[in-house]
């Protein structure tokens, strides 16, 4: 069974919404998850396993600075964006594998490989 401590390390997420991709490095310590893609959005947020040790919960803060558009195709014109949403992910998964996740700003596919341990 994976433990909370085998998660731990840093991350890369490729990502595919409706109008465009991008890319996005995370940090995964002690139940805290941090992290930013190149499109300027920032991630903070806490993570946990599932009861059946099987899935990574994640509760995330998304936010997008003015100025920037997401790759679902919301734009933070005036205001900086900012919601939260969860990811839940495989304990076990390999860097060619895609996941859906529903955002407050629509789908998004997403690939995440872990990079290293800390």
């Amino acid at each position: 069974m994976t433990s909370s401590k085998t998660l731990d390390g840093f991350y890369t997420a490729y990502f595919a919404g409706s109008t465009g991709n991008s890319l996005g490095m995370f940090i995964f310590l002690n139940g805290v998850v941090t992290g930013a893609d190149v499109g300027g959005g920032r991630y903070d947020g806490t993570y946990r396993l599932s009861s059946d040790g099987t899935r990574i919960v994640a509760e995330i803060q998304f936010s997008l600075p003015v100025g920037n558009l997401s790759i679902t195709g919301v734009a933070a014109e005036v205001a900086p964006i900012s919601v939260k949403m969860t990811l839940e992910l495989p304990t076990e998964f390999n860097r060619h594998d895609v996941h859906r996740l529903e955002t407050p700003l629509g789908p998004i596919n997403a690939k995440f490989e872990k990079i290293r341990g800390i």
